[in-house]
């Protein structure tokens, strides 16, 4: 219990710091363009990044919880301990805070998904990598999120510019003094609904751990850890409930039959006293407007038989608000260093310029959120802002910043990793 709660509160304590260190993203270009003042910036973006939870909630942003989800596949979960989880906290807020310190937006994502692979790696080598569609798609999109970002500031600044050329420059400054307020929330709300994910899945896994391993009596008494499970089975079988069914005779063959929308995705089971059934046995048929799947008696077997093991089925709502909460109460701390880099550092930035630079990025998140591709808020926002800079003139970008930033994306990940494994085999004699 000791251990669960010292990873609970330093993954928040990761959000909240994720926050800080990442305010920059939404509300650098607002402060530059002297919108906003620097206080009322991150109190802006801080309401966005909590109120994106209860969108997400209500199934209203299209790609509610993916990350999460991305997260806590990096690793097979028989790797996955409370010593590895540890390890891959203190090396994330370690490196995070390295980068706040230079002034280095680097991404908080990809310091977590190191640090975590990292741990589980030093515990049971690279075979522990679960999941690499997901592994080399985040690794490409370290170089392809700023490039779409850049793309679409470049030509959403293009556009605007034409289509604005004949109005005054007063007049127009102040209209997209007033745009930015929207174009900065709707990166923020882009941010909120990446980031706070990350840590609700770390924080999920520390829990199931904590089912997984403690005495009966000890996890009965702390009802409060308790997760929503489900069952992961053979990825090639549907699961129902067997009360569910009805026999029936078709052809001369008996068979079983539920109406469809009974069945559980494939891979997943409520429970281990269900019954599985492969998708290639299944068939479908319409019977008084209602569609149900059709399969022979003896196609199916036993979840049980399937050596299923659990998975998280629901996080926790307390969850879920803490971690929504961490991120926006760090947001609200500012992160004035990285602010700096961000909003002049890089190139100058008009009002009209943070428009596109915003809503490139914002597009981008939600873009690449939908398809379920794990990307950084941060390389985003700095793409979409290089975007607007070139299209005044390619020397209007300070590329020696820019590269060095580059340098710093590139090194995150392994860093990480390199140091949650050292955490994790300077902790695991003690903790084991």
């Amino acid at each position: 219990m000791t251990i669960l709660l010292i990873v609970i509160f330093l993954a928040l304590a990761f959000d909240y710091i994720n926050g800080f260190h990442d305010a920059a993203n939404s509300i650098a270009t607002v402060v530059s363009t002297k919108v906003l003042s620097p206080f009322q910036a991150v109190a802006w973006a801080a309401f966005f990044n909590a109120i994106v939870l209860f969108l997400c909630q209500h199934n209203l942003l299209g790609f509610e919880f993916k990350v999460a989800d991305t997260v806590a596949k990096i690793v097979k979960t028989d790797a996955i301990t409370m010593t590895v989880i540890l390890s891959g906290l203190i090396a994330a807020i370690a490196w995070n805070l390295l980068t706040w310190w230079f002034g280095i937006p680097s991404s908080s994502s990809h310091t977590l998904m190191g640090g975590f692979a990292g741990a589980a790696i030093a515990k049971a080598g690279f075979g522990v990598l679960a999941d690499m569609t997901k592994i080399y798609m985040t690794l490409a999109f370290i170089f392809l999120a700023p490039i779409v970002g850049m793309i679409l500031a470049y030509f959403i600044t293009a556009l605007i510019m034409n289509l604005f050329r004949k109005s005054s420059h007063a007049k127009s400054d102040k209209w997209f003094k007033r745009l930015q307020l929207v174009s900065s929330a709707a990166f923020s709300l882009g941010h909120g609904a990446n980031d706070a994910q990350k840590v609700m899945g770390i924080i999920a896994a520390a829990m199931l751990v904590f089912a997984n391993t403690a005495p009966k009596d000890e996890y009965d008494k702390h009802e409060w850890t308790h997760v929503k499970t489900a069952y992961k089975i053979d990825t090639a079988y549907y699961a129902v409930d067997s009360a569910k069914f009805v026999m029936s005779n078709i052809d001369g063959k008996e068979v079983m039959m539920a109406e469809k929308n009974n069945f559980v995705k494939k891979g997943k089971a409520k429970k281990k006293n269900w019954i599985a059934v492969k998708a290639a046995d299944l068939s479908t048929l319409s019977q008084e407007g209602k569609e149900f799947c059709v399969a022979p008696k003896e196609a199916f077997v036993s979840v049980s038989e399937l050596k299923p093991k659990k998975d998280i089925a629901e996080i926790p709502h307390w969850v879920q608000y803490a971690c929504f909460f961490a991120i926006g109460l760090g947001t609200l701390s500012g992160g004035w260093r990285i602010i700096k880099t961000m909003g002049t550092r890089i190139t100058k930035v008009t009002p009209l310029e943070g428009v596109a630079a915003e809503t490139a990025g914002a597009t981008t998140l939600y873009l690449t959120q939908f398809f379920g591709i794990p990307v950084s808020t941060t390389h985003t926002i700095t793409g979409s802002i290089v975007g607007v800079g070139i299209t005044k003139r390619i020397s209007a970008v300070r590329w020696g910043v820019t590269v060095n930033l580059l340098w710093a994306w590139i090194l995150t990940i392994p860093v990480s990793g390199a140091l949650a494994a050292l955490v994790y085999y300077l902790l695991n004699p003690i903790i084991g």
